[in-house]
């Protein structure tokens, strides 16, 4: 077993959406680069990338974000706004019902785990 270097890995990219009957404004569109993933598939890693856009989400991982560029907002089911940015470093736990919005570019580290 290894340590995975984000640095010293090259994964395709793939496709990751919003789903078209999510989006609530823009035209979202993100990739996705996984880092790592864990033989059961419930833990990983990796890299992602979003045009601006707004939709909704339901979150049955918990989710650590740390954004590395652009900015936008998470926004709560209840309404509050939770402004992101570069720098920003979060968690989305399971559960969590909303909106992601990205008004500037977004590129973020991320590592979910699944229940």
């Amino acid at each position: 077993m290894t340590i995975v270097c984000f640095g010293s890995l090259d994964p395709a990219g793939v496709d990751a959406g919003p789903a078209s009957d999510r989006i609530v404004s823009g035209d979202p569109r993100a990739t996705l680069w996984v880092y790592h993933e864990s033989e059961d598939g419930r833990f990983s890693a990796g890299v992602w990338q979003c045009t601006p856009g707004r939709w909704r989400i339901a979150c049955e991982e918990q989710e650590y974000c740390h954004i590395l560029s652009g900015s936008g907002a998470v926004i709560s089911s209840d309404g509050r706004r939770f402004s992101i940015t570069a720098g920003d470093q979060f968690v989305v736990p399971s559960g969590f019902v909303g909106e992601w919005e990205v008004v500037e570019t977004m590129k973020k580290n991320w590592v979910v785990m699944l229940p």
